[in-house]
């Protein structure tokens, strides 16, 4: 059985997740898969426009460092950044960003502060509804 749709809950901020959002996002894109991200609590800030995602389990002095090391890699393979992976692949249809109302609400975020490519914030009864016809859910 071939994959037609596959629903995330992105729960983090960390780069890591946003790494393995944009892809898995992009890859699924590319494989003709319907890939669904709901990013809410801290997951919801990789949807603010100008956040820098930061590397985990490093010294605070080092937090960039992780994150600088994996983009220098990720552009000698070809990449030149995860966010331009995932605009491509939300250009294409496939992609699509939601984020939470709940947490938006919670920390204050407006619609206008959010990236200018992802759907309108739905909120878990939304996510849940997006999942009805899921092949697989799964939480980053």
């Amino acid at each position: 059985m071939a994959l037609k749709k596959i629903n995330y809950i992105v729960k983090d901020r960390s780069f890591e997740k946003f790494a393995m959002m944009a892809i898995l996002g992009s890859t699924g894109s590319a494989m003709d898969i319907e890939m669904h991200f709901f990013c809410t609590f801290w997951g919801l800030r990789l949807l603010k426009k100008g956040y820098k995602p930061k590397a985990r389990g490093m010294a605070d002095p080092m937090k960039g460092v992780g994150a600088w090391m994996f983009k220098r890699r990720l552009k000698k393979g070809g990449i030149d950044s995860l966010m331009d992976l995932i605009k491509d692949a939300v250009a294409e249809g496939k992609m699509k960003l939601y984020p939470c109302t709940t947490t938006m609400d919670l920390m204050k975020i407006k619609r206008e502060d959010l990236l200018d490519f992802v759907e309108e914030p739905i909120g878990a009864a939304g996510f849940l509804e997006l999942c009805d016809d899921a092949d697989a859910i799964i939480s980053l």
